[in-house]
C-alpha cells in the first residue's frame, strides 16, 4: 500500500521541519488555505523600540558565576482576541488572526496566561512568512495554571492565528501576558546556541555509557528569557510521575515553572566537538510544569511536568543516590549555551565544600578540573553523575570554562534532599513518597518494549559524516544531485522484525536552489525490502519535502501523519530530480568504511538500485544519516552475529519432486552479492545481484529443463560454486 498525502497535508508537515513544532495535534491553519489574499491585511501590535546592543550592555554582571543563560527581553502585555486583530468567517469557521512584532528581534516567544479551546477548536503561532509553524494547539495542549509556553520563532513578526466553529460547545478564551525579544541570536547557527570548542557530543565514544542517562536530560526556555538544564529524575514508587529537577536560580517561583518549555533530544547525531558539532533538531517539547519544592540556599527546584513525555521522547528517568559518600569519578551531561547536549567529565573524586554565604556551607560538590568538556551559561541545573551513573547533584555554578576547565560546584543531592523539612523545600517526601529510607534508586524507562519508541541508525560510535564530490566539484555530490543523474538514494534497516515507524530525520548536507518553484524538492521514500533481490521493494509511503522547508548543515525531522506498521527490513530514503538545473541536494555520510558488508546505502539509477561500491563513481561502503525512529518494536535476534564456515552458502531443496526453484541461504554475515547459473557446459544462463541473508530466499528454475547445474556466488568476502540439480517434470 502507497500512503500518498494530499498537497496540503504535506505542506504541514514540511512546516513542521523548520519550526519546533511542540507536542501538538496536527492540522493546517484555516487562513492559508481560505485567505490567502488576505494575509497581508493582518493587523499588527508593535512592542516598545529597543536596541539589541544596548540590551548586551545593560546586563548585569553574574559575580556570583552562576551558570543560566538569559538571552530576551520581556514585553508585558494585555492582548485577546476581544480587543485586537481581525476575524474573519469562512463557512463554518471562524478565523482570528493577529501580528505581532518586535523590531530587531532575532526571534520572538509568546506567553499566555489564560487558554481554553473547546472541541474542534485550534491555535496556531506562524511567522510571517508562513514557512515555520507551531500548532495545532488543542484543548489537550490545556494546563491546569491556564498558562501556554511557545518556542521561539525566527524574526521579528510572527502571526498568532485561532480557529473556532461558528457554532462551539463553549466559547475559547485567550490572553497574550507576554512577548519575549531575543537581543542574542538563540536560533542563529543552532537552534539554541552554540557551546565552545571543548564540549564534547552525547555520541562520542566516551559519552556513549551514558546513553541512557542522557536521555532524562533536557534544555529549559524558562519564562521566554532564559536558558537552563534540567533532569527527570524517579522516585521509590518508580510510578513514572514526570519529576524533573532544576536549579533553584532557574526557576525561582510557581509562575515561572508554569512558563517554561522542556526541550527533549536536541542532540547531535555524530560524535564532534564546539563548531564541528552537526546541528540537531530541537522539535520534541513540552510546556509547563507544577513547582512542588524549591530551595534557595540548596539552589534546586523541583517540578512535575504538567504533561508526561510521550514515547516518541524516549524518556529516561534517572536514578540517584542520596548516600554522603564521595563518588570516584563523575559526568555532567548538559547544554551549554542552549546547544546540542554536551557531556562533561572528571575522572577523579570531587571534593566538598561551600559555594558562598548565600548557599547553605558544605553542601556542594566541588569538581577541580574537567579532564573532558566544562560548563557554560545554559547549562545551570544540569544533573552531575557518579560513576555508578546515578544523580547526585545538580549544578548551580563556578568559574571552569573551555580554557581553565576548573572550580564548577553542584549543590548536593543528598543535602537536598531532607535538610529542611518542610515539604516545600525537600525532595524526600516527594521522591521518597512510601517513606521506604532507600539511600539509592535506579534509572527507569517509562514505556515496557510494547509501548516504547527507540531511534534506529546505522551509524557507528564515533563516526564522522561527511558529504564527497563525485569526482571533482563540479561533478556534484555521492549522495544527492550529481553527473551520474542518480534520481534515488535509500538506507537499509535491518534491526527489527516489526517496527511502527512514526518519524524519520535526515541530516541535509547541501541544498540550494537557483530557481525557487515547486520542482525544487525531495520526496521522501519508505520502502519494504524485497526478499528476493535484498534491494528496495514495495513503496509504502511517499512524501514531498519543498526545499523552502528543509534546512542544511543540520537534522531535518519529519514526522509521519500515519504511522505504519513495518515487517522486517525496510528503506527510508529520497527521490530527487533534476528539473531545476541550479538545484542541490545532499545528504551526509560516513566516509568509506573499506568493507563492503558494511554498507547500508543504496542509489537508484532510472529504475536500478545497486549498493554504493556496485557503483564505480561512487565506490564506498557507507551509511546515510538518515534515522528511523519506531515505536512498539519487536527486535531482530542475533543480527549482528558472525557465523563462521568453510561453506558460506548453503542450498535447500522443496520438499516436493518438482524442483523448479531452490532456496539460498547465507551462513556467515549478510551481504550484497552476484548469483550465477551455468550449465554443465559452462555457459551462463542468468546473473542476478541481491541481498544475501540468513532468510533462505528463492531462487528460480522453472525456465530450465532438467538436469545438472552449477550455481555461483560472488561477494566481496567470499566466491562458492555449488552443483544442483533441476528437476522439472511432472
Amino acid at each position: 500500500m502507497i500512503l500518498r498525502y494530499l498537497s496540503i497535508l504535506v505542506l504541514l508537515t514540511g512546516l513542521a521541519l523548520n519550526s519546533s513544532a511542540q507536542l501538538s495535534y496536527g492540522g493546517i491553519p484555516a487562513s492559508f488555505n481560505q485567505l490567502k489574499k488576505a494575509a497581508n491585511a493582518v493587523p499588527v501590535i508593535d512592542m516598545e523600540p529597543v536596541d539589541n546592543d544596548q540590551l548586551l550592555i545593560a546586563e548585569k554582571a553574574d559575580l556570583e558565576n552562576l551558570k543560566s543563560f538569559f538571552f530576551a527581553k520581556s514585553f508585558k502585555v494585555d492582548i485577546s482576541p476581544k480587543s485586537f486583530g481581525i476575524w474573519d468567517v469562512k463557512g463554518d469557521m471562524k478565523i482570528w488572526r493577529l501580528g505581532i512584532r518586535s523590531k530587531g528581534a532575532w526571534s520572538l516567544n509568546l506567553i499566555f496566561d489564560k487558554m481554553i479551546i473547546p472541541q474542534d477548536a485550534s491555535l496556531f503561532i506562524y511567522s510571517k512568512d508562513q514557512k515555520k509553524v507551531l500548532g495545532a494547539f488543542t484543548s489537550a495542549n490545556e494546563q491546569s495554571s491556564g498558562y501556554f509556553s511557545t518556542f521561539p520563532i525566527s524574526g521579528d513578526e510572527i502571526v498568532i492565528e485561532y480557529n473556532e466553529p461558528i457554532k462551539p460547545i463553549y466559547p475559547g478564551e485567550l490572553h497574550l501576558s507576554s512577548v519575549n525579544h531575543d537581543y542574542k541570536n538563540i536560533l542563529g547557527s543552532r537552534p539554541l546556541g552554540e557551546a565552545g570548542p571543548c564540549n564534547m557530543d552525547v555520541y562520542c565514544p566516551d559519552a556513549i555509557p551514558y546513553a541512557k542517562e542522557k536521555q532524562s536530560v533536557v534544555s529549559m526556555i524558562v519564562a521566554g528569557i532564559e536558558l537552563c538544564t534540567g533532569t527527570l529524575v524517579n522516585n521509590t514508587s518508580q510510578n513514572k510521575t514526570p519529576y524533573l529537577i532544576t536549579a533553584g536560580h532557574c526557576i525561582g517561583n510557581a509562575t515561572e515553572a508554569q512558563q517554561t518549555i522542556f526541550c527533549f533530544n536536541y542532540e547531535s547525531p555524530t560524535c564532534a566537538n564546539g563548531e564541528s558539532s552537526m546541528n540537531g533538531y530541537a522539535d520534541q517539547t513540552l510546556s509547563g510544569a507544577i513547582l512542588k519544592a524549591r530551595s534557595d540556599s540548596l539552589d534546586f527546584a523541583l517540578v512535575q511536568l504538567e504533561t508526561a513525555p510521550p514515547a516518541e521522547y524516549r524518556p529516561y528517568y534517572a536514578g540517584w543516590n542520596r548516600a554522603m559518600v564521595i563518588p570516584l569519578s563523575t559526568v555532567a551531561i548538559h547544554h551549554p549555551l542552549g546547544d546540542v547536549k554536551k557531556v562533561s567529565k572528571d575522572n577523579d573524586p570531587p571534593t566538598i565544600g561551600n559555594y558562598n554565604s548565600s548557599f547553605t556551607s558544605n553542601s556542594f560538590w566541588i569538581i577541580g578540573k574537567w579532564e573532558i568538556g566544562t560548563t557554560q551559561q545554559g547549562s545551570s541545573g544540569c544533573p552531575l553523575f557518579n560513576q555508578d551513573k546515578l544523580l547526585i547533584g545538580s549544578l548551580t555554578g563556578g568559574t571552569a570554562t573551555c580554557d581553565i576547565p576548573t572550580n564548577d560546584l553542584f549543590a548536593m543531592f543528598n543535602k537536598q534532599w531532607d535538610f529542611y523539612k518542610t515539604s516545600s523545600r525537600q525532595l524526600k517526601i516527594w521522591l521518597d513518597p512510601a517513606g521506604t529510607g532507600a539511600l539509592e534508586v535506579p534509572g527507569l524507562n517509562p514505556f515496557d518494549n510494547s509501548t516504547a519508541c527507540a531511534q534506529f541508525t546505522n551509524a557507528e560510535v564515533g563516526e564522522k559524516f561527511i558529504v564527497q564530490n563525485v569526482s571533482n566539484r563540479s561533478g556534484g555530490y555521492k549522495s544527492g544531485h550529481n553527473i551520474l543523474r542518480l534520481n534515488g538514494y535509500a538506507e537499509r534497516f535491518g534491526k527489527t522484525e516489526q517496527t511502527l515507524l512514526s518519524s524519520v530525520s535526515i541530516g541535509v548536507a547541501k541544498l540550494t536552489s537557483g530557481v525557487s518553484n515547486a520542482k525544487s524538492m525531495i520526496t521522501l521514500k519508505v520502502y519494504q525490502e524485497d526478499i528476493q533481490s535484498g534491494l528496495p521493494g514495495n513503496e509504502l509511503i511517499s512524501m514531498d519535502l519543498p526545499f523552502s522547508l528543509l534546512s542544511d548543515q543540520k537534522m531535518n525531522h519529519i514526522d509521519l501523519l500515519n504511522p505504519i506498521v513495518i515487517h522486517k527490513n525496510f528503506f527510508i530514503g529520497f527521490d530527487i530530480n533534476y528539473s531545476n538545473a541550479a538545484d542541490t541536494f545532499a545528504v551526509y555520510h560516513t566516509p568509506d568504511r573499506l568493507q563492503f558488508n558494511k554498507n547500508d546505502a543504496f542509489a537508484r539509477s532510472g529504475v536500478s538500485w545497486k549498493p554504493f561500491y556496485w557503483i564505480p563513481e561512487l565506490g564506498i561502503s557507507t551509511s546515510l544519516l538518515i534515522n528511523a525512529n519506531g515505536c512498539q518494536n519487536t527486535l531482530a535476534i542475533g543480527d549482528d552475529t558472525t557465523i563462521v564456515e568453510e561453506q558460506k552458502f548453503e542450498v535447500l531443496y522443496p520438499q516436493s519432486i518438482v524442483t523448479n526453484y531452490i532456496l539460498l541461504r547465507n551462513k556467515g554475515t549478510e551481504e550484497y552479492g552476484v548469483i550465477n547459473l551455468y550449465d554443465i557446459l559452462g555457459h551462463k544462463l542468468f546473473s542476478e545481484e541481491r541481498m544475501l541473508s540468513s532468510t533462505p530466499r528463492a531462487v528460480s528454475l522453472g525456465q530450465y529443463r532438467s538436469g545438472v547445474y552449477f550455481l555461483t556466488i560472488e561477494t566481496v568476502s567470499a566466491r562458492q560454486v555449488i552443483k544442483i540439480k533441476v528437476n522439472n517434470s511432472n
